[in-house]
């Protein structure tokens, strides 16, 4: 489930969710089924939908997991 992209949804008018949505290259419909845990942002869409939304949705927020063993694998490189 990402809260970050339910909070986004629920904010915003349903012309800046479809506005994001075609900027991302996705449909509404789909961010409702990532909001909701159903499907999980591809590292690409992560970028896109961080990208059309000027920062405000996250790799953290969108992909917790991922995000997670990005850091653990910067801290490795540096401890290396």
């Amino acid at each position: 489930m990402s809260t970050q992209v339910r909070e986004w949804l629920n904010s915003h008018t349903e012309e800046e969710r479809a506005a994001l949505a075609a900027s991302a290259g996705t449909s509404v419909g789909y961010l409702y089924q990532l909001s909701g845990g159903h499907r999980k942002a591809s590292v690409e869409l992560s970028a896109r939908l961080n990208k059309a939304s000027k920062g405000v949705l996250t790799l953290e927020g969108l992909r917790p997991d991922l995000h997670e063993l990005l850091s653990q694998s910067k801290r490795r490189s540096k401890a290396a």
